[in-house]
């Protein structure tokens, strides 16, 4: 288990803030001085509930000298054509196009304003106009420099932990793709978010954190078992792509299994197809899936009705690591 930490943005959009809300032990952003005032009414949501952790420069984190992100900096840029980091003439609206300085050392600011690629917001001292671009570059190379810091000294498998997540795809490209024998997360490549089902966007915060309240035991039970597995798939040296696979096929079993058991009890069971989109780093480079970009969907598969002891009592220990997982698959298919 470990908290889901999103970048490039302070406010995650609303598939992320439920994915964090019933899976992961919670949710984390970059902040900027101030960034109370600027959380969305869901963020606020999150954050009333307990489940939000704020990671705000000389807080949680220190600010990364440019000598420590230069050589990772300098490869990014290489790999967007330039006239895409070239920042807007006119000063956007937003935080699209904006950089906060308070997120950055003095040091990385002036490196970006001598190579012309920010120049200071005329309405704010405390923001960067930016390329939208660069915005991805900077902020993805931070967020990994927290995620593998924090990892170091509290290990990535724990409630402390961070496990870095993002729907935008150039973002997820410049994290999963580090300098040779830097790993992104101190962890491993692997982003579990495609495999964890989630519901529509209308459906209420409260609500997810009443079910998440309610069957959290499960929700342990799920994400560790997801972890031992990955952990035993490292330790075989397993490549990234081929440990998603196994995962997603050790999580299609487990749901054939309790389907099985559903029809052996005559209860009722439905399917309700969704899209699923891969997004595996390699050691080398990233594989993702054209859709990453999207909004995140859920795993295909079958939501069952697993309420009663009487179905957890007919299946294997091992299927039962995932009841929490078909417990969120009928959740999603609107059965709860």
């Amino acid at each position: 288990m470990a908290g889901m930490l999103y970048y490039p943005f302070a406010n995650a959009p609303v598939p992320v803030l439920q994915q964090a809300i019933l899976y992961w032990d919670d949710l984390a952003t970059v902040v900027a001085p101030g960034w109370e005032a600027r959380l969305t009414d869901r963020m606020k949501a999150v954050q009333d509930a307990g489940l939000y952790r704020p990671l705000e420069a000389d807080q949680a984190f220190d600010p990364f000298e440019l000598h420590k992100i230069q050589g990772e900096l300098g490869r990014a840029l290489k790999q967007v054509p330039h006239d895409e980091l070239i920042p807007p003439t006119q000063p956007p609206n937003g935080e699209f196009s904006t950089l906060h300085v308070g997120k950055l050392h003095k040091s990385v600011v002036n490196e970006l304003q001598r190579q012309k690629l920010v120049y200071p917001h005329p309405d704010s001292s405390s923001r960067l106009v930016a390329a939208p671009a660069l915005l991805n570059i900077v902020v993805s190379l931070i967020a990994e420099r927290i995620a593998a810091d924090n990892n170091a000294r509290s290990g990535c498998a724990g409630p402390h932990g961070l496990r870095p997540h993002t729907d935008i795809r150039t973002a997820h490209r410049f994290n999963a793709e580090p300098t040779p024998g830097h790993d992104v997360t101190a962890c491993w490549k692997v982003d579990l978010g495609p495999l964890l089902p989630v519901p529509r966007e209308d459906v209420m915060i409260s609500d997810l954190v009443h079910f998440r309240t309610k069957y959290d035991a499960e929700r342990r039970r799920l994400m560790l078992a997801v972890d031992e597995l990955l952990h035993q798939l490292k330790q075989a040296g397993r490549h990234p792509q081929d440990a998603y696979r196994l995962v997603e096929r050790e999580l299609a079993d487990a749901t054939t299994e309790l389907k099985a058991a559903a029809r052996s009890t005559r209860w009722n069971w439905f399917t309700r197809p969704v899209a699923a989109f891969v997004a595996v780093a390699a050691g080398s480079g990233a594989l993702a899936h054209p859709n990453l970009g999207a909004p995140l969907t859920a795993l295909s598969g079958a939501a069952i009705n697993i309420a009663t002891t009487q179905l957890r009592r007919s299946v294997s220990g091992a299927a039962q690591n995932y009841l929490y997982l078909h417990r969120t698959q009928n959740l999603v298919g609107g059965a709860a």
